[in-house]
């Protein structure tokens, strides 16, 4: 049996004679082993070759993806699955332990050596796993004119089986002349942003951290606004505060206060975010159609559950989710521990998968999909199908899911809107889609958008309404 062990790795050379005088720049005596406890595990610098000649560094940051998941503060993040890639891809984890581990080199002090850290030395670094949706151009977009040499190679899936094709993952080599303070600061930045999933909450502290890291190349960068906007969470109240302090180009704000956002962005004042306008038309339609028993399919922390508890007509809620922790916290917000038989008998959770068929959810009047498919992967849409058209076969689904040609008005060309999405359909998909759902098991479908129109693009999300 093979057994990996959980670790990232970054590496940095240099064959700028003395070559060991990446020690001093580091802080790290090449003679020894260094090692730095970290919230959600450890970090070790050594150093595998150093002589006269070259001179490598290589950070290795040991990761708990148990603690990921059960941890408290920094180390639980937003992980909400014990399998995930967090242990093993560069990322806001390998951020945080340069920040720590190299603080003072990241900072750009050497007290032994001042003269080096302005001085641009030949270096190379090494991130053997990283993730990057965008694929090989957008490495070279981020990293190309900071003057880096690109090269990378897509990582297979499993070597063992090449039909799974080419995962998200790349093995990155970045070579150029650099300070050693720069090349640490750019990583800082970029490795989260990549990766786009940070691990911490996203407050105002962060602007200054992007902004002082930032300092020197951030403001000339063509990928200035997305880099900002990744970094940050695409929280339009944290950009534009990042985008006025890097630069006072009133174009660039401008573009930033026009652009809307789905729910994972903060909303403007007194206006509803999209997720908040999806659940009130959701609730509309049902309210019309006077269901009296309804499943919620993906309920995740049931709030479109809370929402339909106020329609009193319907005598019973069925919520299920293939994650057990949102299940949890679903079950603290709708106050279920406390509450009494009314109540109890009205609404239940319950653990499944989509992927297969489940008694459970069948015989009810409803059946709610929200933002659930494009979860899915394309391969899997038709156990789905048969899952909720055949046998669970509501006299009502009401499906809804990114459209994505919208997404040009959020400034994302060629990405998806979230990182976990396996896919995003265009209207003229849907539509195709929905066809196919009402002839192969009897139901008619009318589609309409929700959210702000845009005259060229639709709406932000697009929902199907099927009914038998």
């Amino acid at each position: 049996m093979r057994y990996v062990i959980p670790i990232t790795m970054l590496t940095i050379s240099t064959t700028r004679q003395p070559a060991t005088d990446l020690g001093f720049l580091l802080h790290k005596n090449p003679e020894r082993v260094h090692e730095f406890s970290l919230p959600f595990g450890t970090c070790h610098i050594l150093y595998p070759e150093a002589n006269e000649s070259r001179c490598t560094a290589a950070m290795f940051v040991n990761i708990d993806p148990v603690r990921l998941v059960r941890g408290k503060g920094e180390a639980s993040g937003a992980m909400d699955q014990y399998v995930n890639d967090r242990p093993y891809t560069a990322n806001s984890y390998m951020s945080v332990a340069i920040g720590d581990a190299l603080g003072t080199a990241l900072g750009g002090r050497c007290k032994q050596k001042p003269e080096l850290v302005d001085e641009p030395l030949p270096l190379e670094i090494r991130i053997p796993v990283i993730a990057c949706r965008g694929g090989e151009g957008r490495l070279v977009e981020l990293f190309g004119p900071l003057g880096y040499k690109v090269e990378s190679i897509h990582l297979q899936l499993d070597s063992q089986f090449p039909e799974w094709g080419e995962s998200i993952y790349f093995d990155v080599k970045l070579s150029g002349s650099q300070t050693v303070r720069d090349c640490l600061r750019h990583l800082y930045i970029l490795l989260p942003v990549l990766d786009a999933k940070k691990h911490y909450y996203m407050d105002k502290q962060e602007i200054d951290k992007l902004v002082a890291k930032g300092a020197g190349w951030l403001e000339q960068h063509p990928l200035k606004e997305w880099i900002v906007r990744s970094y940050l969470g695409r929280k339009p109240s944290l950009m534009l505060q990042a985008l006025e302090q890097l630069s006072n180009a009133e174009e660039e704000i401008a573009l930033i206060e026009s652009s809307s956002t789905d729910e994972d962005l903060v909303p403007e004042p007194r206006k509803q975010n999209l997720h908040q306008q999806r659940h009130d038309r959701i609730v509309e339609v049902v309210r019309d159609l006077a269901p009296k028993t309804v499943v919620d399919l993906g309920c995740g922390e049931g709030k479109l559950i809370r929402k339909l508890l106020r329609i009193k007509d319907i005598t019973r809620i069925l919520g299920m989710d293939v994650s057990l922790i949102d299940l949890e916290k679903a079950e603290r917000k709708l106050h279920l521990e406390d509450a009494g038989p009314k109540l109890t008998e009205r609404i239940q959770l319950i653990h499944g998968s989509l992927m297969y068929r489940d008694r459970r959810i069948e015989g009810f009047d409803l059946a709610t999909v929200v933002e659930v498919i494009e979860h899915l992967d394309a391969a899997r849409l038709a156990a789905f199908e048969k899952v909720v058209f055949q046998f669970a076969r509501p006299q009502t689904v009401l499906v809804t899911t990114p459209n994505r040609e919208y997404n040009a008005v959020y400034g994302i060309n060629d990405e998806l809107r979230h990182s976990d999405h396996r896919f995003e359909w265009t209207r003229d998909e849907f539509q195709s889609w929905t066809m196919k759902i009402c002839e192969a098991y009897g139901y008619e479908c009318r589609v309409e958008g929700i959210g702000e129109t845009h005259d060229t693009f639709g709406s932000p999300s697009q929902m199907g309404v099927f009914t038998r």
